[in-house]
């Protein structure tokens, strides 16, 4: 799967190369990973104002539970995954140019899933 400059999600085969054009076959694909900040199951990662280039990456966790997310904005937003939901509540940690983390938590997980999430990522 691929997102493409134009923000359009398309799906190739493997080893072919060939794409995936049948969305009821794309829809039965299950994902050994998520990196993409498209599609339906990450609607809610996009707040109300955000431009389409203001969220750069996501990744899911291991568990698949939970969706991180990186912006233009030095944010690094911690959701449940799939967010198929628009306007969602987060999560938040602010990356400062000194590598500080300053966390926010905004009653929206519970303590499992946030110590999870950001233990997962090394800070």
């Amino acid at each position: 799967k691929v997102s493409t400059g134009s923000y359009k999600r398309q799906v190739y085969e493997v080893p072919s190369g060939k794409q995936l054009v049948d969305q009821a076959v794309i829809d039965r694909i299950t994902w050994a990973t998520w990196t993409s900040v498209l599609g339906d199951e990450v609607i809610g990662i996009w707040s109300r104002h955000a431009e389409k280039a203001d969220v750069n990456c996501a990744c899911v966790s291991h568990s698949g539970i939970n969706l991180v997310t990186g912006d233009d904005f030095g944010m690094v937003k911690l959701f449940d995954f799939p967010c198929p939901e628009k306007f969602v509540r987060t999560c938040f940690c602010i990356i400062t140019a000194t590598s500080t983390v300053d966390i926010t938590v905004l009653s929206c997980f519970s303590r499992r899933h946030i110590i999870e999430m950001f233990s997962s990522l090394n800070l």
